[in-house]
């Protein structure tokens, strides 16, 4: 689990709770009181400013104790981003939904409905949050989930937008350049997340709660072993329903279907391979690809990049 070098540093209870009034949010570490020393994260927090009334924080951290947050501020308008990781989330009667990556959330929180969220230990997460102000979305002319429709809308982040996201978080520009590449991003986000025109269906939050806990078992199976002969028939009996409803409602509680997470998690169990020193073959063979081609092609349509040239982490 390798994190970018400059500014990583551990982060303590305290730590978080400085965070937790900045931003609006309450945090939690169980098993570890308020004023401990010991480190709940470790890596690196940014903050950006992309336009006046917007802004924009970027976590890349490692988990070593799980952490709680609830949201105790009012917000017109946040989109939570998972590039890396995984969130457990749940507003009042809405969800729980997992947050697993390549999943975003557009969300408003008003009155007593709070966002609250769960980070398991033992991962790394990559996160983006972007919040904001009344008087901002008035000039943009977006808008928050309409009253009448959930307050949560949960959605799959397109891939072109997660790569350049990811591309401006690991190879910023220089000064005014980069300001205006975040700026460009955040209103793709907003575009993306509903914020303009119809909202779109947030199906993923009208699942039962039993419906969700057997889609969970599936996903955890494919989250275990990416590199197992994973068959559809098989994946719909562990969840206890048809192949038919599996494939529907897998997509609407993960924002994608099966077979894509399933690829989502060879292809990041590969990456790590890579990352230790083994080859293209090994990886692949590693992960569950037959033929080095194919998983070199999957890997480059992913990540952007081509195996073979995997961008160097401290």
């Amino acid at each position: 689990m390798s994190l970018p070098a400059a500014g990583v540093r551990p982060h303590t209870p305290r730590d978080l709770q400085a965070y937790g009034r900045r931003y609006g949010l309450d945090y939690r570490v169980p098993g570890l009181s308020p004023r401990a020393k010991a480190p709940v994260v470790r890596g690196l927090v940014r903050e950006f400013a992309p336009r006046h009334g917007m802004q924009l924080v970027a976590s890349d951290v490692e988990v070593l104790h799980r952490y709680d947050s609830r949201s105790r501020a009012s917000s017109p308008l946040s989109i939570i981003v998972l590039l890396e990781g995984r969130a457990e989330v749940v507003m009042g009667n809405e969800g729980p939904l997992t947050l697993s990556p390549g999943m975003a959330l557009s969300v408003r929180l008003e009155g007593e409905r709070c966002l609250e969220a769960s980070q398991p230990a033992g991962q790394r997460l990559r996160a983006l949050t972007l919040s904001l102000d009344e008087g901002c979305l008035a000039r943009l002319g977006a808008r928050a989930p309409a009253p009448a429709a959930s307050h949560l809308h949960a959605w799959q982040l397109p891939e072109p937008l997660r790569q350049g996201l990811e591309q401006a978080l690991t190879t910023p520009l220089p000064g005014e350049a980069q300001r205006l590449v975040l700026e460009g991003l955040s209103l793709q986000l907003l575009a993306h997340g509903g914020c303009f025109g119809d909202p779109m269906p947030s199906s993923a939050l009208r699942l039962a709660p039993q419906e969700r806990e057997r889609l969970e078992r599936v996903r955890e199976a494919l989250h275990e072993d990416p590199a197992g002969d994973h068959r559809l028939a098989s994946l719909a009996e562990l969840a206890a329903m048809s192949p038919a409803s599996l494939r529907r409602k897998f997509r609407a509680a993960y924002g994608r279907s099966v077979f894509d997470y399933l690829r989502e998690c060879r292809l990041t169990l590969a990456r790590d391979y890579l990352r230790k020193g083994y080859s293209v073959q090994q990886a692949a063979h590693f992960c569950g690809y037959r033929h080095a081609s194919n998983f070199a092609t999957a890997f480059r349509r992913h990540f952007g990049h081509s195996p073979s040239s995997l961008p160097e982490t401290s």
